[in-house]
């Protein structure tokens, strides 16, 4: 009787782990996975044209102010996709907190 019990509880137990979450707050994975891969594209994408501009160049140096204007790209697009994922987060949690 106690193999079963045990047997029962450890399946119920089991079952449970495996259940994904619902409602608005199951979709924050995703959209941080979203934003993440948002940001990798735009930081290949930058990366490709830097290599680019250094292949045209001959043996020399990037200059400095191509330099700092990626520098600059890159913090601008960092802080635009840190602004949409915390808007997604505050939306989500606005949602739900307003459910019972």
């Amino acid at each position: 009787m106690r193999t079963l019990l045990s047997t029962v509880l450890l399946t119920a137990l089991l079952g449970l782990t495996a259940c994904e979450p619902k409602g608005p707050a199951a979709d924050i994975g995703d959209n941080i996975d979203q934003v993440l891969e948002n940001q990798a594209a735009a930081d290949s994408q930058l990366r490709d044209e830097a290599a680019a501009a250094t292949q045209s160049e001959t043996v020399s140096a990037p200059e400095p102010e191509v330099i700092e204007q990626q520098k600059e790209e890159i913090a601008i697009v960092t802080e635009e996709a840190s602004q949409e994922a915390e808007q997604r987060l505050n939306e989500i949690l606005e949602n739900t907190i307003e459910q019972p």
